[in-house]
């Protein structure tokens, strides 16, 4: 899941005049800790910034994050600057530091007192993807709308209504998943987002029983292909930055994509290699489903079964044919 940060010196238009200044001789005799304050925070929005430039690098994104959080922590604004506890609870999110709750927290704590800005709306999408990963999905949607009305990005309000289509069938409401979804679409232009969102209609279609239209969108999504370099893969649903919810369903998506391959396969053989490559997609899925109870099982059941009998129908059609008299020996 990829989203735009707004630059460094938008940031500081959000703020009031003295806070973007160094704190004058007054202030610092009021305050004593006020330049330390000061300077930690530029660095926060610093290493913040630079987080934003590594996020293809999981690990380098991670530690840059969890610098732009010691750096707030130790400064000690976030305790008083609702800005500033919204950035720490966003870079603790980042950070996968094990400290999601209390990072939503801090984030719904100061997203309150704060005005309208694009920074309010990447903030309340944050805040929707961490209660998703963390399977808040009321939090999630009440996150993801409150961000879709500040949202105005064309391609951004298609990520959002993504990201909630996912929150809403996940708790299945699969009519409003699906409507999320068609939004999406509508929305998309950029090639990875539009990538995602015909998958995700795809998958919300099939959940829904229409299989048929389903695999039709699903094929769209496998159709676009990102270039290589710079992507790691040919496929969107390869993305490194993409965070699964829950983690196993990624094989729900590529034993689709197989499936949605194989249907338009040139040969028989590239067919039957489909129908294989999907099998073992759900037979990924489906152990970690079933464990979790996961309200899709009976789907990927279904589906396992037209795998494995498209592969019996084409191996008996591949299966070599002896002639009369004709030797196996070589």
């Amino acid at each position: 899941m990829k989203r735009a940060r707004v630059a460094l010196t938008a940031l500081a238009l959000l703020l009031p005049v003295d806070a973007q200044a160094q704190p004058g001789m007054w202030q610092r005799a009021r305050q004593p800790g006020a330049v330390q304050r000061a300077h930690a925070r530029l660095r926060a929005e610093q290493l913040f910034e630079a987080a934003t430039g590594a996020r293809s690098d999981v690990e380098v994104f991670r530690d840059l994050s969890l610098g732009s959080a010691a750096s707030l922590e130790l400064g000690g604004g976030a305790r008083s600057d609702p800005w500033q506890s919204v950035l720490l609870g966003r870079v603790l999110l980042d950070a996968q530091a094990g400290r999601e709750q209390e990072a939503m927290q801090l984030i719904q704590r100061g997203l309150a007192q704060l005005p309208a800005s694009d920074f309010k709306r990447e903030s309340y999408f944050d805040l929707g993807l961490g209660a998703l990963i963390s399977s808040d999905f009321s939090l999630a949607e009440r996150a993801f709308t409150a961000a879709l009305s500040l949202a105005w990005d064309s391609d951004y309000r298609a990520s959002i209504h993504r990201n909630r289509g996912k929150v809403r069938m996940l708790v299945g409401d699969l009519t409003r998943a699906v409507s999320d979804f068609r939004a999406a679409v509508r929305l998309a232009r950029g090639t990875e987002v539009v990538a995602l969102s015909h998958f995700g209609l795809g998958v919300a279609l099939d959940r829904s029983g229409d299989f048929p239209q389903g695999l039709m969108e699903v094929a769209r999504g496998v159709a676009i292909r990102l270039p290589v370099p710079p992507y790691p893969s040919e496929s969107v649903l390869d993305l490194p930055n993409l965070r699964w919810v829950p983690e196993y369903d990624v094989h729900y998506f590529r034993a689709l994509s197989f499936m949605a391959e194989a249907t338009v396969a040139d040969t028989p053989e590239l067919q039957e290699t489909g129908y294989l490559m999907a099998l073992s997609q759900w037979d990924e899925y489906l152990p970690a489903a079933e464990a979790r109870k996961d309200r899709f099982v009976a789907n990927a059941h279904r589906h396992r079964r037209r795998c494995a009998a498209a592969i019996d129908g084409l191996s008996s059609r591949l299966a070599p044919r002896k002639k009369p008299g004709s030797s196996s020996i070589r």
